[in-house]
């Protein structure tokens, strides 16, 4: 009895032994976990924030002529996205352009005009929640023009080798002296850009040449023609020099009008035109405006026509019979498309008179250009009959 009940009272110990120990086990681990510390724990990433969407960023371009005071509204932008590889070619509205992204891109920008070099350009557009603005302003440099001139016999259409020329911009421009190749006769030559151009050319045995020229490609080549000197006959009209000036796009030709014989008593063989009276234009008076009835240039510009060098060649002998008086060469428009284009395209026009006189041996110091477009009409502009009246040039002796 005694040896059963002992048997029981182990078996009792036993169990409770195991249990306490599964107890306490199980205490260490609750512990462990209330001890760990925050530090322990994996940390998360913090979600992107919802709720806030990206705004557009907008590229501004611009182009301008030379400096930023002259917006140039003939301009075109290429933009090729080197994302998508796709290119665009944009015309700049009065020399600007605003282009809208709502993806960012890396781009290869080109702004160019014609006559003008090209500005490269290559921008990041990024694109954030606040909007991201960028500028790019294209300064263009006028493209040289590069120019070919060259002499030849007008009666054999030879090349003359000697052929000398002098070509010059408008007043104050630097004038370019130049002489051609021994081999080739040519003169290959960089003018700054498109224009009106005074160009003269000389030769041992030939008359000179002095014409106003239009470069509007920057490829461009002008042949000279130059007539024979020859015994001075009276009885016959005196031939001129002729231009031919070609380009990639232009084909411009000018050739004298034939003219009529001028009749005169004597002619000194040391003049260097036929002499001529002042009668056109009458006597000279301080601030009495002449009009030269009969010059000519071509429409919309200042190149003189060759029929006006009879009048032109007039007012030379005027002046060289009256050495001390100094005149102002007038210019005027009608009233027909923008005032300031009026007014510089009277003064170019009264400047290419001017060269042509200063090309005849009349001192520079005696002529002074004036452009008065539109202000001083003679006639109503209600028509076409008097617009025409107001197109005119004049002659007003100053001293």
């Amino acid at each position: 009895m005694f040896l059963q009940s002992g048997k029981v009272f182990l078996t009792t110990v036993i169990c409770l032994l195991v249990v306490g120990s599964g107890m306490a086990q199980r205490r260490d681990v609750d512990y462990s976990r209330i001890k760990a510390t925050p530090s322990a724990r994996p940390v998360m990433a913090s979600p992107v924030q919802s709720g806030r969407t990206a705004n557009p960023s907008i590229l501004t371009i611009k182009a301008f002529a030379v400096d930023i005071s002259k917006p140039l509204t003939s301009a075109i932008v290429s933009i090729t996205s080197r994302t998508t590889g796709k290119t665009q070619v944009l015309s700049l509205a009065n020399g600007r352009l605003e282009q809208v992204f709502n993806e960012p891109d890396v781009l290869a920008i080109e702004v160019s005009g014609e006559g003008y070099t090209t500005a490269f350009r290559s921008m990041t557009i990024a694109v954030s929640t606040t909007g991201n603005r960028y500028e790019f302003d294209a300064q263009l440099d006028p493209a040289p023009i590069k120019l070919t001139v060259w002499a030849v016999d007008s009666r054999t259409n030879k090349l003359i080798h000697d052929a000398r020329f002098t070509i010059s911009g408008k007043a104050g421009k630097t004038t370019l002296l130049l002489t051609p190749d021994s081999t080739t006769g040519l003169v290959k030559t960089d003018l700054p850009g498109k224009g009106v151009y005074q160009l003269t050319s000389s030769a041992n045995g030939y008359g000179d040449f002095t014409k106003s020229i239009r470069l509007d490609s920057v490829q461009s080549e002008a042949r000279v023609m130059l007539t024979p000197k020859k015994a001075p006959d009276i009885t016959k009209a005196q031939a001129l020099p002729e231009a031919v000036v070609k380009s990639a796009k232009t084909a411009y030709v000018e050739t004298p009008a034939a003219k009529p014989a001028l009749k005169v008593p004597t002619l000194s063989g040391n003049l260097p035109m036929p002499a001529v009276s002042n009668k056109p234009f009458g006597a000279l008076e301080k601030g009495k405006a002449i009009p030269l009835k009969n010059i000519y240039f071509d429409q919309s510009s200042p190149v003189l026509r060759p029929e006006s060098s009879t009048e032109l060649n007039q007012l030379v002998a005027v002046l060289l019979e009256n050495p001390t008086a100094k005149i102002e060469i007038r210019g005027h428009t009608d009233n027909q498309g923008d005032f300031d284009l009026n007014v510089k395209l009277s003064r170019d026009r009264c400047q290419a008179v001017i060269d042509y006189l200063v090309g005849k041996g009349i001192a520079k110091s005696r002529l002074t250009a004036v452009g008065r477009g539109p202000i001083d009409p003679i006639a109503p502009n209600n028509n076409e009959e008097n617009r025409k009246k107001n197109r005119r040039v004049e002659v007003v002796p100053v001293l």
